[in-house]
């Protein structure tokens, strides 16, 4: 069975709708880079439709037959949820410019094809979430164009209060230059850069922070608010899980005039964001109370467990600005779990429901392939214990479409990426079948090719010692404890014998307790060593499931004592401290 046949699958039961707890593993999509059902180059919600099954054929035939015949499937990445970039009408090729946030882009297909991609989607045990963007609308927004004409005339009203203007000879903040460094000491322009202001009339500017054709909204307007309540019931109410929210430190950047102040006027610009976020969640929450909302909040690890006050969830950037779990995968494995434990700690002080997002790479940043070394061997293996580590880790860890089959940037020409869409190529699904590989004609330069195992999703499929083949295999081996992702009592082991090698931490499940009034527990560990055994003692061991990287294979083993495990390099292993009665 190939991925590339486009067959109607076969269900065994269907789920109307999916509620509780929204941990598990998630894919991120760029719609239109997936896959094309239609043959004019631009990926589309059909598209996406068809290829559920890759995503998750947990409820299907096919899913039994392979459980019946191997013992378990390895043709879907069994993910619990997606998230679409957005999918609204917008000018732009990337869709962040929304002009109207009711409907669906024509590029990507109708209303009713994203009600068919839900219902789908909730068949296959996946949840659905779209990006929301809400710092600033397209100008070719209806909003934005009557704003323009209410501040022409004389007269701004209603419409022109949607909308930061600024009235005055010139803008409140002139463009030059600036600079900052990053963690690492590289020196880059500063975000204050990028705001702009646009001329809408003799002596009105309206903000702009990324552009002006991107004007920013105004959160401090209550008729913007009741817009945006009517947004949020229009696509809650069709059975849509969630968003995610794009640029959630940006909405009152205006009151700072840009990033290189934190107060204006006596206004906290985060305490006015946190603000902002909370009313969004209480309001989503009053359509669908098991709502899944993760927001984009690119700054230091201490501001965003800030804003997890708002009881919303966001993406743990500082895992990837400072290159995490590169490093752990680099022999750091016990950096890794003490990182790890902290940040849950951390953001459930902040609101105990929190969920943390880890990710590799987006569509913003540069994919995760070279940040990983081949040791010389021109093989995957610290890829894979990468991604062993982000994908177990509690919460919800994203999987940027691609980055399974090891995807790389779309370079232009000369070896060097300039712009964001060289991160957001087409996936490369068959070397046998191209057809539905995109291949948008504004991007005709990008040269469409498989990643650099000359595999794509099919023949990697059918190698088991490949990439994908990993991913699934982890997929599985977490699938078998999901409370795992719940991060209940975590806490890290610790190192063993100086060893810094090793990454050790117990979860415990918050369903189920041991006679003893303890609460049943796993432990996940990992030999983030590429060349050494490590042997590792967990007193209470019961049972042990384990991965190689090296070759795929599983490796239960434990010793005559009973409780010491031997990870082999580049390993991943559940080790089971409560008896499951024969389970094993």
């Amino acid at each position: 069975v190939f991925t590339s046949c486009e067959v109607e699958p076969e269900y065994t039961y269907t789920i109307p709708a999916l509620g509780g707890r929204n941990e598990g593993t998630w894919y991120e999509i760029f719609t239109g880079s997936f896959y094309d059902s239609n043959g004019d180059g631009i990926g589309d919600l059909k598209g996406i439709e068809l290829k559920l099954d890759y995503l998750n054929d947990s409820n299907t035939l096919r899913h039994q037959r392979e459980i019946e015949e191997n013992g378990e499937c390895n043709l879907s990445l069994h993910v619990d949820g997606v998230w679409l970039t957005p999918i609204m009408p917008s000018p732009s090729y990337h869709k962040y410019d929304t002009k109207d946030y009711k409907d669906i882009d024509p590029q990507f297909g109708t209303l009713a094809d994203f009600q068919s991609l839900l219902q789908q989607c909730h068949k296959h045990g996946i949840k659905l979430i779209i990006d929301l963007v809400m710092n600033h609308s397209s100008q070719d927004h209806p909003w934005f164009q009557k704003a323009l004409e209410e501040v022409r005339s004389g007269n701004p009203g209603r419409y022109a209060g949607y909308y930061n203007f600024y009235y005055g000879n010139i803008p409140p903040q002139n463009e030059t230059v600036e600079y900052q460094y990053d963690y690492w000491g590289k020196k880059y322009i500063s975000g204050r850069y990028y705001k702009q202001w646009g001329n809408a009339a003799n002596g009105v500017w309206w903000e702009g922070s990324f552009w002006t054709g991107m004007p920013d909204l105004n959160w401090d307007s209550y008729e913007l608010r009741e817009e945006f309540k009517e947004v949020i019931e229009f696509w809650l109410a069709a059975g849509l899980d969630g968003f995610r929210l794009d640029a959630t430190s940006w909405p009152y950047d205006f009151y700072g005039l840009g990033q290189m102040a934190n107060r204006y006027d006596g206004i906290n610009v985060d305490e006015k964001n946190i603000e902002l976020w909370t009313w969004f969640t209480k309001t989503c929450k009053a359509v669908n109370d098991n709502v899944y909302l993760v927001g984009e909040c690119w700054k230091d690890e201490g501001t965003i467990a800030n804003y997890y006050r708002s009881q919303m969830n966001y993406f743990a950037f500082q895992f990837h600005d400072m290159g995490t779990v590169q490093w752990a995968a680099n022999n750091n494995g016990k950096g890794w779990a003490d990182s790890l434990v902290y940040w849950e700690r951390t953001i459930k002080s902040r609101n105990p429901s929190a969920i943390s997002a880890i990710f590799l790479s987006n569509h913003d940043q540069g994919r995760s392939y070279y940040q990983f070394p081949d040791r010389g061997m021109g093989r995957d293996d610290a890829r894979k214990l990468g991604a062993a580590l982000y994908l177990m880790s509690p919460g919800t860890p994203f999987i940027y479409y691609g980055e399974e089959i090891g995807a790389v940037d779309y370079y232009s020409g000369d070896g060097h990426v300039y712009e964001d869409w060289d991160h957001r190529g087409p996936l490369w699904w068959s070397n046998r079948d191209q057809y539905g590989i995109p291949n948008p004609p504004e991007r005709m330069e990008w040269k469409v090719k498989a990643p650099p195992s000359g595999k794509g999703v099919d023949e990697q499929l059918e190698d088991e010692y490949s990439l994908l083949r990993y991913y699934i295999k982890v997929s599985n081996l977490k699938n078998k404890y999901p409370w795992l992702a719940y991060g209940f009592r975590i806490e890290s082991l610790g190192q063993q014998g100086g060893d810094n090698s090793l990454s050790a931490y117990r979860v415990c499940n918050p369903d189920k307790k041991n006679p003893d009034g303890t609460y049943q527990s796993i432990v996940i560990a990992h030999n983030t060593d590429w060349a050494i055994d490590r042997w590792f003692d967990v007193p209470n061991a019961k049972g042990i499931h384990g991965i190689c990287a090296r070759d795929n294979s599983w490796f239960p083993s434990i010793e005559s004592d009973g409780h010491t495990i031997r990870m082999p390099p580049y390993s991943t292993a559940i080790i089971v401290e409560y008896d499951e009665g024969g389970a094993l």
